[in-house]
């Protein structure tokens, strides 16, 4: 094998003075190093290698510009990669935590909170929780592994074809997705951390419950799909010593739950029974119907508010009617004016009573809405009418537990479906009234 001799590089005319300053520079190293690489490499056998020419004036030109150019070495340094940026802090997680901190410092303080601290704490709640039942979790199926992985390996075969753009495209795939909060993670915090949170901030004995605060907590728990402290708040509502801040003191006052103000509404109450049904629970959507629709406040509520202006109405009639009779004899000269009076009198109440009657009789007998639930023979048309919302929560319960096919109506067996047909008996109702079932009229 013939040997090549390896030329040396020419040098470039100057004065001895700078090539004595060239011998001096690091450069002339680096050169020598090259020679000597060079020449064990030629040792072994190598062929076919020259040293790379180097342009001496450009040399010169970077050693006279001072120490402040670095010298070039045979090993390179390691190129470092940039730094990662810190993983983003979840907005979200800041915000629950926020509510959280909010929650401790409202129940730990001495002081009296007022209504609306109470009622911006639960809208911010509200906020939270809206954001988490928004956020869909995504599926963890062997599938979607196989493709992802499948996509990885298709990536890094495209790296000739791409330049190495597939290859740093699929590798920073995985870092964006560790960087992106898990939803469902958020979503299973808020789920059990929120209920427990609500339930203890109106136990608390500094925490007045007002109606905005108890619809506000509704809301929350229903979307949260958890009810079962549903009927400890609402027999607390009624009950719950109102408290009051005299100087640096915090005093109680007991109120009567017999009031109009401590009825449970009834869209809150069935907003409640129906997650008590969702879940499947009949001890728990009984004890709801028991303390919403139960009550002494629900039926003075009712009273109030459906029965009240036709009560004023009934209390102004004799007093409209005798003006109105009294008005009438004086368009006449048959009959004595004060006897017309009374017999027009007499005739205005009768029809007018008349009247109420067969409408009051028409109301409380109507059952067209009822399903499967009746009211027994002989209850007063006073209770039909009063317990209208107690029949109708439990028909709703009968309807949700029973079979679906009208036909099938009766043929229920079971430990829960006895003890409903019970309880219902004890209320003075029927569940699947022979006469009103399907085919049986």
């Amino acid at each position: 094998m013939k040997r090549i001799a390896l030329e040396s590089q020419k040098r470039a005319r100057g004065s001895v003075c700078q090539l004595c300053q060239f011998s001096k520079s690091p450069f002339s190293n680096q050169r020598s190093l090259h020679t000597k690489s060079a020449a064990l490499l030629w040792s072994h056998g190598a062929v076919n290698y020259a040293p790379p020419k180097r342009n001496l004036a450009a040399a010169s030109r970077l050693y006279n510009n001072g120490p402040s150019i670095r010298t070039f070495s045979s090993k390179r340094a390691p190129a470092q990669e940039p730094a990662e940026h810190p993983a983003n802090v979840d907005p979200e997680a800041m915000l629950l935590q926020s509510a959280i901190q909010e929650y401790r410092e409202m129940i730990s303080s001495s002081s009296l909170p007022s209504e609306a601290a109470v009622r911006k704490l639960l809208q911010r709640v509200q906020d939270i929780v809206k954001i988490a039942l928004s956020t869909q979790s995504t599926p963890k199926t062997s599938g979607t592994a196989s493709k992802r992985n499948g996509h990885a390996i298709s990536s890094l075969l495209d790296l000739e074809e791409n330049g190495g753009n597939a290859a740093q495209s699929a590798l920073s795939t995985p870092k964006k997705q560790m960087n992106k909060p898990n939803n469902s993670d958020f979503r299973e915090r808020v789920t059990s951390t929120i209920p427990a949170l609500l339930n203890t901030l109106l136990l608390d004995p500094k925490i007045f419950i007002s109606p905005q605060i108890l619809q506000d907590y509704t809301v929350i728990q229903t979307q949260l799909k958890q009810a079962e402290h549903f009927p400890e708040i609402f027999s607390l509502y009624a009950t719950k010593p109102m408290p009051a801040a005299s100087g640096s003191t915090i005093t109680f006052t007991s109120q009567n739950e017999k009031s109009l103000k401590n009825a449970i509404p009834t869209e809150l109450a069935n907003m409640a029974l129906d997650v008590a049904i969702e879940q499947k629970n009949l001890s728990l959507a009984l004890a709801i119907i028991d303390k919403s629709f139960c009550m002494p406040a629900f039926y003075r509520s009712k009273i109030f508010r459906k029965a009240g202006l036709p009560i004023l109405g009934l209390a102004a009639t004799p007093t409209a009617a005798y003006a109105a009779a009294s008005y009438i004899s004086t368009f006449q000269t048959a009959m004595d004016p004060n006897t017309l009076t009374w017999v027009a009198f007499s005739g205005i109440l009768a029809y007018i009573g008349f009247t109420a009657s067969v409408g009051m009789v028409a109301i409380a007998t109507a059952n067209d809405q009822m399903m499967r639930v009746v009211w027994i023979p002989g209850m007063p048309l006073r209770h039909r009418w009063l317990r209208e919302e107690e029949r109708a929560a439990l028909d709703k319960v009968a309807v949700a537990w029973g079979f679906k096919d009208p036909y099938r109506r009766g043929e229920e067996e079971g430990e829960e479906w006895e003890s409903l047909k019970e309880f219902i008996g004890m209320r003075g109702m029927i569940l699947d009234k022979t006469d009103l079932m399907e085919g049986m009229e």
